[in-house]
């Protein structure tokens, strides 16, 4: 069972496991709408006081603000893309300030000809503490959408510049886990609503590239133990299916536990303009570098003896590695928050988790694993606030924050890409075995 011997089958099983996401790369155009849709984050809530106070790389929101809703849906005229605290005092900073300028230094540096042609028309159109199905096709929610889209036109039209609506921001799913909707319901609604935008998008504007969604992994669901009392991320494990999927466009930009939280539910407005700069760089790999984009998860894996020992060699893929135990930015909730349970649920003792390579993950037990499910984020059984240190979390990220760094109010930023809650199945001992749909 020697880790070496495994390698050169382990690498071929990796390069297997990375489906191409889409079919069509999104074409860049003069003017590129990019709505923020979802749940309160996307719309700021308790975000502030705002950080992106001024515009430098360019990009545009409609008259009304960037969310068009609060200023009368005045969609007559764009304007350059600022943030600002709601009418009401509730929401601030959105993620799609981040996305956008994000996305454009990175292009500036890469293209600064095509960078001066590009510019990004933002909104945030979405509404606080509702389900998927609220903002479905046929909903208030949508005809937001649908508005900003016909709007959009017939300003880039009057502009004389090309438009089109490469992809969407997605920040939803907290209400679902409350409600206790399941993985396959909430996988079909998704699905059908980035089929719907999608048919949409090219009624309208007549374009042929797919809309991708650049969505997350919900991390908060500990927040909503009183009216579902489970620590298994039903929703967060949809979103990762939908991630993994062949031919996928929902692309998970990162799972949300390693962002401070102001209330426990809701950003802080440094981390929503942070967790927008997260799928702005990842919009830029995806739309403009054709990175198939895939978050870290487990991909094969072997179990053996070490002495009196079970083991259990995982193997990641992992964007940037090597991978970390990273206890200083995430507190340990125990185990790096790994856990083993067999198939009445019963946990198993995690006696040490260690790294075996750049991105191979030893868990040490002893009991035989076989047939058993290795979680990840999935330790702790009570209400709790979100985030780093309370929350639902785990410590393993890989290196990507060694050469991308952002800086928010003179405060630099590593941009690691941290694993995503998974639940994974520990079939055999007797050889590799991958996840079939990876």
């Amino acid at each position: 069972m020697n880790i070496c011997v495994r390698s050169g089958v382990l690498f071929c099983l990796l390069m297997a496991a990375i489906p191409c996401s889409f079919a069509q790369k999104p074409v860049l155009t003069a003017w590129n709408y990019v709505p923020s849709y979802g749940q309160s984050l996307s719309v700021g809530w308790t975000a502030k006081p705002v950080v992106t106070t001024e515009q430098k790389d360019g990009n545009l929101m409609f008259k009304g603000g960037v969310r068009p809703f609060e200023g009368g849906n005045d969609r007559s005229a764009v304007v350059p893309l600022v943030e600002r605290v709601s009418p009401d005092g509730a929401r601030g900073e959105t993620p799609v300030s981040g996305a956008a300028g994000n996305f454009m230094r990175l292009l500036k540096k890469r293209d600064a000809g095509k960078a001066a042609r590009v510019r990004f028309l933002c909104s945030a159109d979405g509404v606080g503490g509702v389900s998927i199905g609220v903002l479905s096709k046929g909903k208030a929610p949508y005809q937001r959408i649908l508005d900003d889209l016909k709007a959009g036109r017939e300003l880039a039209a009057k502009a004389g510049k090309t438009f089109s609506m490469p992809c969407f921001l997605w920040t939803q799913g907290e209400t679902d886990q409350q409600d206790r909707k399941t993985r396959e319901w909430y996988k079909e609604r998704m699905r059908a609503l980035i089929q719907d935008i999608n048919a949409d998008a090219k009624a309208v504007i007549g374009q042929k590239n797919d809309v991708l969604c650049f969505g997350y992994q919900v991390s908060s669901h500990l927040n909503y133990f009183a009216q579902n009392p489970t620590d298994y991320p039903v929703i967060a494990m949809a979103q990762l299916d939908l991630a993994l999927e062949k031919d996928s466009r929902y692309i998970m930009t990162t799972p949300m536990y390693h962002f401070t939280y102001s209330d426990g539910v809701h950003l802080t407005a440094p981390m929503s303009r942070l967790y927008g700069e997260y799928a702005g760089y990842v919009m830029y790999k995806v739309m403009v570098e054709g990175v198939k984009w895939k978050p870290i998860h487990p991909v094969a894996h072997a179990i053996g003896r070490e002495g009196q020992d079970w083991t259990v060699d995982v193997k990641f893929f992992a964007p940037i590695p090597p991978l970390v135990l990273d206890t200083r930015t995430i507190l340990d909730p125990g185990n790096y928050g790994f856990s083993l349970v067999n198939g009445r649920e019963e946990p198993l003792e995690i006696k040490s988790v260690s790294l075996n390579g750049s991105n191979v993950v030893r868990i040490a037990t002893s009991s035989d694993p076989s047939g058993c499910r290795l979680r990840y984020g999935m330790t702790l059984k009570e209400k709790l606030p979100s985030g780093p240190r309370t929350g639902a979390r785990g410590c393993l990220r890989d290196s990507q924050g060694e050469k991308v760094k952002t800086r928010i109010q003179d405060v630099v930023y590593r941009m690691d890409n941290w694993c995503p809650f998974f639940d994974y199945p520990l079939e055999s001992r007797g050889r590799m075995n991958k996840m079939d749909s990876r």
